[in-house]
């Protein structure tokens, strides 16, 4: 039967031989040979060392080895740092939504400029009352025509049209700037879910030291005979399991890299600063609520029922006859003396007749009101909507600022100086290997509590940010 490396003085004997970090295996008694009983001393002197060093009543909760934190990110050192600012003035610049966006204020203003246009003369020519034989100069009748046809709009509705076109364009323009805006919310909030995950790996990074520290003292207690087996397992096991939570960690920290780098339109990695992300202090309640009507959603929204508009008077213009002008000049290719009469003139006018106007007319104008009434309440839903989401933003901001102060002065102080009692206590066993587990994992739940508040927190400044509606100093930037 083997025997336990770490066997108590009594000399106790295991059904069952499991340490966690064994580097040989122990052979039965009396086939042992000398170099393994130096071995099995030598390793005795250093736990007795560790314990002397670990288990002491004072420790600190987060003590870092001599060398400093280890920076956990993968990242090289070579690669360039980025501020959040930075992030953002990359996306703006090279985001290609933006640039087809401004590729459709272009197609707007184009369409602008066609609408107020009359349409293109038609050039009309020919030759009339001809032979079959093709003489032209056999008939009296044979005349060569050239003339030009106009057609004309109602009056009016040509500059309605065109005033209704140049509105949309301006709605473009304001879908532009909302589009910026929601880019840098957007960028804001990846950047805020970016830090996150960093903090969140660091702070697992400090547990994992506090479980080494931990698993140290229930060794050298279990080289005392002072502790348990199960102590021992218990320790490594948090430790392996902190492993499989560090991965998880770092795949949602690439995905979050990943959508950040498709905001920026980038495909070169790079590194988040360190520092805290800086946002803009959100406007006070009652100004968010009295700006609103700027935002640049609900200002295009409002372009657009104007456009809409002046597309129903512009239908209503089409009760009116639209006119269509032509002018000729016909010159007689006859043989006798007719031929030397004056060449002729024409003038022909057309009129479009709206004979019936329920079935035609009339409809046009309705589809064009129902689209206003379509519009409208659009405008009044994202209206009642953003007024929602400043109510609920702005009192979650609120709330949010009372949970950081508790966690800071509260929570958090409380859980580490729990950590330090447990493991002091254990130290001298007082305490069971439980209330460590119990007092780590509260810990590592308070810490990432903290920073969760504080992204939510972070998150929650953007959203009250892009509901201001301002950009970069001015609502509305061409």
């Amino acid at each position: 039967m083997p025997y336990l490396i770490f066997s108590s003085p009594a000399g106790r004997r295991s059904n069952r031989f499991f340490a966690p970090d064994r580097i040989f295996r122990t052979r039965p008694e009396g086939s042992g040979s000398p170099l393994a009983h130096y071995l099995a001393a030598f390793l005795l002197c250093i736990a007795v060392l560790d314990f002397s060093f670990v288990a002491t009543p004072g420790m600190s909760y987060g003590a870092e080895r001599s060398t400093g934190t280890v920076d956990i990110d993968d990242a090289p050192a070579t690669l360039p740092v980025l501020t959040i600012d930075q992030a953002i003035r990359q996306a703006l610049a090279h985001n290609p939504a933006l640039a087809g966006e401004r590729a459709r204020i272009h197609r707007d203003q184009a369409r602008a400029v066609q609408s107020g246009e009359l349409p293109d003369p038609k050039l009309v020519a020919g030759e009339q009352y001809f032979p079959i034989n093709f003489n032209l100069g056999a008939s009296v009748l044979t005349m060569t025509t050239l003339g030009i046809r106009q057609d004309f709009a109602p009056w009016g509705k040509r500059d309605l049209l065109r005033r209704s076109s140049a509105t949309v364009v301006k709605a473009s323009r304001w879908e532009l700037d909302d589009q910026k805006n929601r880019l840098v919310r957007d960028i804001r909030i990846l950047w805020v879910d970016l830090y996150l995950d960093r903090k969140e790996e660091r702070s697992l990074q400090k547990t994992q030291l506090l479980w080494e520290k931990v698993f140290r003292i229930s060794l050298a207690r279990y080289r005392q005979g002072t502790g348990s087996a199960a102590d021992v397992l218990s320790a490594q096991f948090q430790k392996d399991s902190l492993q499989d939570k560090d991965d998880q960690l770092r795949i949602r920290d690439a995905k979050h890299l990943n959508q950040l780098m498709e905001r920026m339109h980038t495909s070169r990695p790079f590194r988040i600063s360190n520092s805290t992300p800086s946002l803009p202090p959100p406007l006070p309640y009652s100004s968010l609520l009295k700006g609103l009507k700027d935002h640049p959603a609900l200002q295009r929204m409002e372009s657009l029922e104007e456009a809409q508009k002046l597309r129903i008077q512009a239908a209503r213009k089409d009760r009116i006859p639209a006119v269509s002008v032509e002018g000729d000049y016909s010159y007689f290719m006859g043989p006798n003396l007719i031929t030397q009469t004056p060449n002729l003139f024409s003038l022909l006018l057309t009129f479009d007749l709206p004979v019936r106007p329920g079935e035609r007319q009339d409809q046009r104008i309705a589809e064009e009101e129902n689209q206003l009434e379509i519009r409208e309440s659009e405008r009044e839903h994202l209206t009642q909507h953003f007024f929602e989401r400043i109510r609920e933003t702005e009192t979650i901001d609120r709330l949010l600022e009372k949970r950081i102060q508790l966690y800071d002065r509260m929570l958090l102080p409380e859980a580490r100086r729990n950590v330090e009692a447990a493991l002091a206590g254990y130290s001298t066993g007082a305490l069971k290997m439980e209330r460590v587990l119990a007092a780590m994992q509260k810990v590592q739940q308070v810490e990432i509590g903290v920073w969760s508040v504080r992204s939510e927190y972070l998150k929650n400044r953007a959203e009250l940010a892009y509901l201001s509606g301002i950009f970069q100093g001015g609502i509305h930037e061409p």
